[in-house]
C-alpha cells in the first residue's frame, strides 16, 4: 500500500531469461576439453588388453589403409621392446614368403633344363642345399632383422640431425626407431612375386617419412632428405666401386692378350 502523495510502486518482473542479463542468446553446452579427445593407443602397444593377434592384426591394416593415424597413435618413447617385436614379425613371416617364392622359381626354372642338367645338379646336391638354406634362413632372418633396423635407424637419425629436423623432438634416437620399425608393414608387398621387392623398397621409404613427421614434429622435406640421402649415398658408393672392379677387369683382360 503506497503513502498518501507517492505513486503506487512498480509491479514485480519476472527474472529476466538466461543470457539476457548481458545481451546476447543464452549459452551454448560446454564444448569439448581443451586439446580434444585423447588419441586411442597403437593396437599392437595395447595388445595386452586386446590380445595379441587381434591387435597385431588391427595394426596392420591400420598401417596400410591410414598410416598417419598410425603412427599418431603410436607412443613417442619408453618402449623398444613393441615396434622391434612388430617388425621382427612381420619381417620374418614375409621373410618366410620370399624364401618359399625363391624356391618355387627356382623349381620351374629347373623344370625347364635338360635331364642331364637337372641330374647334375641334383649330383652337387643342390635340393640339399636349398633345404639347408631355408631352415637357415628361418634362424638367423629374425637376427639380421634386428641388426638391419639399428643401423639403418642410426644412420637415418643421423642425417636427421645434419639437417636440423630433430630440434622439436622430444623421443630422440628412439622415434627415429620406432618410424623404422612400423615401416617394416611395407615388407608385406612381398607376397607379390618378382614385383613385390621394389614395391616394399619405395613403400618402406614412404612409411618411414611419415613416420620421422610424425615422432620428430619435423618437415616432410627434412624427412625425405634423412631417408634419402643415405640411399643416394650408398648408390653412389656402389657405382664408384663397380667403376674401379670394371675397370681393374678391363685392364687385366688387356694384359692377358
Amino acid at each position: 500500500m503506497s503513502e498518501p502523495g507517492y505513486p503506487p510502486p512498480p509491479p514485480p518482473s519476472e527474472p529476466p531469461p538466461p543470457g539476457d542479463l548481458y545481451g546476447g542468446p543464452p549459452p551454448g553446452p560446454p564444448g569439448p576439453p581443451p586439446g580434444g579427445a585423447a588419441v586411442p593407443p597403437l593396437p599392437w602397444e595395447d595388445r595386452e588388453r586386446i590380445g595379441f593377434f587381434p591387435a597385431l592384426f588391427e595394426t596392420v591394416k591400420l598401417f596400410v589403409t591410414s598410416p598417419t593415424e598410425a603412427y599418431a597413435r603410436a607412443r613417442e618413447r619408453g618402449d623398444y621392446m613393441a615396434p622391434l617385436l612388430y617388425a621382427v614379425l612381420i619381417g620374418w613371416v614375409m621373410g618366410i614368403i620370399g624364401q618359399l617364392w625363391s624356391l618355387l622359381f627356382q623349381g620351374a626354372w629347373m623344370s625347364m633344363m635338360p635331364a642331364d642338367f637337372r641330374d647334375q645338379m641334383g649330383a652337387m646336391g643342390m635340393g640339399a642345399s636349398n633345404a639347408a638354406g631355408f631352415v637357415l634362413g628361418l634362424i638367423l632372418t629374425p637376427l639380421i632383422i634386428v641388426i638391419v633396423l639399428f643401423v639403418w635407424s642410426g644412420i637415418v637419425h643421423l642425417f636427421l640431425m645434419m639437417l636440423g629436423g630433430h630440434k622439436l623432438s622430444a623421443s630422440g634416437f628412439e622415434g627415429t626407431f620406432r618410424a623404422v620399425a612400423y615401416a617394416q608393414t611395407a615388407s608385406l608387398a612381398q607376397i607379390i612375386p618378382v614385383f613385390g621387392g621394389p614395391i616394399a623398397f619405395v613403400w618402406s621409404i614412404v612409411l618411414e617419412v611419415i613416420g620421422l613427421v610424425r615422432m620428430h614434429r619435423t618437415s616432410q622435406g627434412k624427412a625425405v632428405g634423412a631417408v634419402l640421402l643415405p640411399i643416394a649415398l650408398c648408390c653412389v658408393c656402389i657405382g664408384v666401386v663397380m667403376f674401379f672392379a670394371i675397370g681393374a677387369i678391363m685392364a687385366a683382360i688387356g694384359e692377358m692378350q
